[in-house]
């Protein structure tokens, strides 16, 4: 009785790490889409709004979503308290804070930084041309994810079942 308990866990566990890991590859994707979207509001706010990045920030917090929000409304407030800090160091750093709590890899997390920390000393339409570019990285990224996301998670969901068979296997 109790190594079947014990057989039962170990299936169990092992197939929820492979479940874990399609979640994570979804969460992933959801991310990617969402930074996608702020993008977008991002660059109409700049392109048609004429909106400054710290405006532009505070009128982001009120259509995304947390952690976004949050970190959007840290990033403007701070700099409308007049710290004497550029836009570049607060926003870097409180949204790379943010970003690291997220299921994402570390280049997904400087692509979308580098989409408002990388404008130049341009004007408007060179910072929109620049983030655009940024954008068209970010959207090969998701294409990318989106055509490998379904294959790795039902090979890590079968990979984990699989495996747990095996370790059962094995202590028998």
């Amino acid at each position: 009785m109790v190594r079947l308990v014990g057989f039962s866990l170990i299936g169990l566990s092992c197939s929820g790490l492979g479940l874990w890991y399609a979640w994570n590859l979804r969460q992933r994707l959801h991310h990617l889409h969402a930074m996608n979207r702020m993008i977008e509001l991002l660059i109409s706010l700049l392109q048609y709004g004429k909106s400054t990045l710290p405006e532009c920030c505070c009128q982001l917090a009120g259509q995304v979503e947390e952690p976004y929000r949050g970190a959007f409304v840290r990033v403007y407030r701070e700099l409308t308290e007049g710290r004497g800090n550029s836009f570049t160091e607060v926003y870097g750093r409180i949204m790379g804070e943010a970003l690291r709590e997220l299921p994402l890899k570390e280049q997904d997390r400087l692509l979308f930084l580098q989409c408002v920390l990388e404008q130049g000393a341009g004007d408007g339409e060179a910072r929109v041309r620049l983030i655009r570019r940024q954008q068209e990285l970010l959207k090969e990224r998701i294409d990318r994810l989106e055509t490998d996301s379904r294959e790795k998670s039902r090979m890590a969901v079968g990979l984990g079942t699989l495996g747990g068979i095996l370790i059962i296997i094995i202590l028998l």
